[in-house]
């Protein structure tokens, strides 16, 4: 049996109306909440291969006391929390810190609790 996707990635719980940058709901930015129905099938296509990282990286936000601000750094999405700092997931479980002075870590979190995952992102 296959699944096909719905129209929209909508779930009804649209955080961009009360001034997020990114849906809390569906993981869309404002701008692809608002251009949706003109986007083709490819840009349609790149935003649905974006949201399940953006999940990831909303809850770690929430964790973190924050909303979340994406910034694309050379094609990759990287959250920003207030403090400067940048924080990517890749698809291995490494969660990649970037501060503002340029100096990166990394931590491997596939069996870490979010809660301690935004512990350490926080104390950097």
């Amino acid at each position: 049996m296959s699944s096909i996707r719905p129209d929209s990635p909508c779930i009804a719980l649209c955080s961009t109306a009360l001034g997020d940058n990114v849906c809390r709901g569906c993981a869309r930015t404002f701008g692809e909440i608002s251009q949706w129905c003109f986007m083709d099938e490819a840009e349609r296509e790149r935003v649905w291969q974006c949201l399940p990282r953006r999940q990831r990286l909303l809850k770690l936000a929430a964790a973190c006391g924050a909303l979340l601000e994406l910034d694309d750094l050379d094609g990759v999405e990287w959250g920003r929390l207030p403090g400067g700092g940048r924080y990517r997931l890749d698809e291995a479980g490494v969660l990649h810190w970037l501060g503002p002075d340029g100096h990166a870590e990394s931590l491997q979190v596939p069996a870490l609790p979010l809660e301690d995952a935004a512990a350490w992102l926080l104390r950097r």
